[in-house]
């Protein structure tokens, strides 16, 4: 396979990397790899790549690096996800993650021509992660995701994950199935007494208006603004409270500033 140098256009900072070749025992087949597993532009016919900041190509005329040699780490920005990919789409995890320092993560992969890369990931701080429990998984999870715009993570009946912009915000579990937490609700009893699911920072806040008059939510609080009109600006935006099909108190709440008064 010829060796190719980086387009003119494409000059690095002094200093810095111009050009990688990655081992490859099958072109196409790691071209694929890299392009599901981290989003990279991928010739799989020329062996060409582009990666964020970084152009290269394939080449079988070099033996993969298993044990030995440079490592390329490749930053993503979850964890899970990203090992995820790796394995959907060939890849083997070596061995488990580690943190580094407290502000990254570390997991080594095989890629499928066998070369040990890296991959990196920011280590956050702690994030609400709701789990409600439910009659049917698969019914509620239609149901955020037409009033919410939220994607599937998981599917099935009896556990769901939800994403809003690749971020968890919302897990659904079967409350009569134990899987391995137990039993966490009392199905004779009412749900979520004092705790409000709450969405916030919603931009499409008119959309999801139409869309819960779509779903017939019932409505517990119709649209009005926090603060009310004449107090203040903080936060400045506009809520409104349903009930989910389990009972659930749900509030959406548009972008803070949204309702601002001038």
């Amino acid at each position: 396979m010829s060796r190719r140098a980086p387009a003119v256009d494409q000059h690095p900072p002094e200093g810095g990397i111009a050009y990688l070749q990655l081992p490859a025992t099958d072109v196409a087949r790691s071209a694929a790899f890299y392009e599901a597993a981290f989003g990279w532009s991928a010739d799989g016919e020329h062996g060409d790549f582009e990666a964020p900041g970084m152009i290269g190509q394939w080449t079988t005329d070099l033996a993969p690096a298993r044990n030995a040699g440079p490592v390329v780490w490749v930053w993503v920005d979850q964890l899970y996800p990203a090992l995820r990919r790796v394995e959907a789409a060939g890849g083997r995890v070596r061995s488990r993650p580690q943190p580094d320092s407290g502000e990254r993560w570390l997991a080594e992969i095989e890629d499928p021509a066998g070369n040990w890369i890296g991959v990196v990931a920011p280590a956050r701080t702690a994030q609400a992660q709701t789990l409600l429990g439910v009659r049917d998984v698969e019914a509620s999870s239609r149901w955020y995701r037409q009033l919410l715009g939220l994607r599937s993570d998981h599917g099935g009946p009896e556990y769901e994950r939800l994403l809003a912009d690749g971020v968890l915000v919302l897990q659904l579990h079967q409350r009569n199935v134990e899987h391995h937490h137990g039993l966490f609700t009392d199905a004779s009893g009412d749900v979520g007494n004092g705790v409000l699911v709450w969405f916030g920072e919603v931009t499409d806040f008119d959309g999801v208006l139409q869309r819960a008059a779509d779903l017939e939510a019932t409505v517990l609080r119709p649209p009005h603004r926090n603060p009310p009109q004449g107090q203040g600006n903080g936060p400045g935006h506009r809520e409104i409270w349903l009930k989910d099909p389990d009972g659930y108190t749900v509030v959406v709440a548009s972008t803070d500033g949204e309702a601002y008064e001038v």
